[in-house]
């Protein structure tokens, strides 16, 4: 079993480690990422979770290697929809993008802080009291009702707390100096727009957060597992931002399918609660069948998304046309 300090002390070593190295190695130039070198970083991040999966799978038991692998996927999925809000963040503090690799990455560091926190709580409040699991599970619901149905929720940066409160209380340059924290205007310390960019990008993860992890309980209650599949997948949430940002037209179902995994976790977590011992295909079963419901369904939504046409794109492309028609007639 992996509950042991080693394995902890093995992991948060190697997770340092990984941080390190990202920081000092892959963002230590500042440069605008291209779709190859994003997809080359992808594809890195992605083997480096795998590698993790391995080890959690031998290192502890098969039950515990897919448990992993399921919370990952739901992690990775559900991290896509922080792209269009990184998108509104970026272009309203005007980041230049030789910047946001290196933006995302700071922000990356505060969002494991804030998620170490926010599974400490969990499992303590869980332990203590197991029908909190109930409410989770209808949070997750309610969650995915409103993701689905209640439209795009608007993402205003200037009313975030972190900003406020720095623009009160201290001078902030309108000037980037780099990808610096501070600079002086006429010899005053100022806060520059990167660290806004940095706490907006932190702070704004708790949000997400606070629906992401309940979705990993919802799958594990092994907190080993809750915390090395949400690290993994936000460590590799950088480069599958520069990989997609140019395509998140593309999914426009994406969303529903969001929707539904959160559903389908929070429906599971209230029945697996009330009806303890209860198993579909049995303990192991269940989490093959997890995991090929979340891949199912995330599948599904990005391939409706391509095949299926946008009719909003082609009225408008129709009505452009017919505009234009006229001003010639």
């Amino acid at each position: 079993m992996l509950e042991t300090f080693n394995h902890w002390l093995i992991f948060n070593v190697a997770l340092v480690l990984l941080l390190v190295f990202d920081l000092l190695v892959l963002s230590r130039r500042s440069h605008e990422v291209g779709m190859k070198e994003a997809a080359w970083l992808t594809l890195f991040w992605t083997l480096v979770a795998g590698v993790v999966g391995v080890w959690v799978y031998t290192a502890g038991n098969s039950q515990q290697g897919l448990e992993y692998v399921t919370g990952y996927v739901a992690e990775r999925a559900l991290s896509i929809d922080n792209l269009f809000v990184f998108i509104v963040i970026f272009g309203y503090f005007n980041l230049p993008k030789n910047f946001q690799a290196k933006g995302l990455l700071w922000g990356i560091i505060g969002a494991l802080l804030a998620r170490a926190v926010f599974i400490g709580i969990g499992v303590a409040v869980i332990t203590a009291f197991s029908w909190f699991l109930f409410i989770l599970g209808a949070f997750l619901i309610y969650t995915a009702y409103k993701l689905a149905f209640a439209g795009e929720q608007e993402v205003d940066p200037s009313k975030n707390i972190t900003v406020r409160l720095f623009r009160k209380f201290m001078p902030v340059s309108t000037e980037y100096d780099g990808t610096k924290f501070f600079t002086k205007i006429n010899g005053v310390r100022a806060v520059t727009p990167f660290l806004l960019v940095v706490l907006v990008l932190g702070t704004t993860d708790v949000v997400f957060a606070i629906d992401s992890i309940p979705t990993v309980f919802g799958i594990t209650d092994d907190p080993f597992i809750v915390w090395t599949s949400n690290a993994m997948a936000v460590l590799g949430m950088r480069p599958l931002f520069f990989l997609l940002v140019g395509m998140v037209k593309l999914f426009r179902f994406l969303q529903y399918g969001l929707a539904a995994i959160l559903g389908f976790v929070g429906l599971k977590m209230i029945v697996e609660e009330a009806l303890h011992d209860f198993h579909v295909f049995g303990e192991i079963g269940d989490i093959y069948l997890s995991l090929g419901i979340i891949v199912g369904i995330l599948a599904g939504s990005v391939l409706l998304s391509l095949v299926l046409p946008n009719n909003e794109e082609e009225e408008s492309a129709h009505a452009a046309v017919g505009g234009s028609g006229s001003d010639d007639a």
